[in-house]
């Protein structure tokens, strides 16, 4: 499920410099997470996945790069699954591929966080800044950097 590059965030998504959909989802540890609760730590970039992407398989290394990285400075990387794969199925495949990231894995509340994103496609990546606010909306990886302090 890769969308087309050509396609731009004003098309599928919340445009640069709206404010990020609130919600509550429940982590693979069984905490709930809001977005407030996340945005509140800092900046926070939201995953949107799903077991069977490839393209979502082959940025784990670098999504865990950027928690590793930038964790400290305020960053959240957490992903949403949109596949509506099941608890177990999620967990299964963080603990087999490594991803060392916050998970959220409410099965049919993740679809509707997806809905209220506009996702289309994954991966679809969102940068949220502590203010509530869409900051980046794509399908690379966007340069953190620009954002936090180093």
């Amino acid at each position: 499920m890769f969308i087309a590059a050509g396609i731009t965030h004003a098309e599928t998504g919340h445009k640069v410099g709206q404010t990020a959909p609130g919600f509550a989802l429940n982590s693979l540890a069984g905490d709930r997470v809001t977005l407030d609760s996340l945005t509140q730590q800092g900046h926070v970039l939201l995953v949107f996945w799903a077991t069977e992407c490839v393209y979502c398989y082959a940025h784990i290394e670098d999504f865990n790069a950027l928690h590793d990285q930038y964790h400290d400075k305020g960053l959240t990387v957490a992903a949403i699954n949109i596949a509506g794969e099941y608890e177990q199925e999620v967990r299964e495949y963080v603990t087999d591929n490594g991803l060392n990231y916050l998970v959220l894995a409410n099965r049919l509340d993740n679809l509707d966080v997806a809905e209220d994103y506009h996702v289309v496609g994954t991966p679809t990546l969102v940068l949220i800044s502590p203010d509530n606010r869409v900051l980046f909306y794509g399908h690379n990886l966007p340069d953190i950097g620009k954002w936090l302090k180093e």
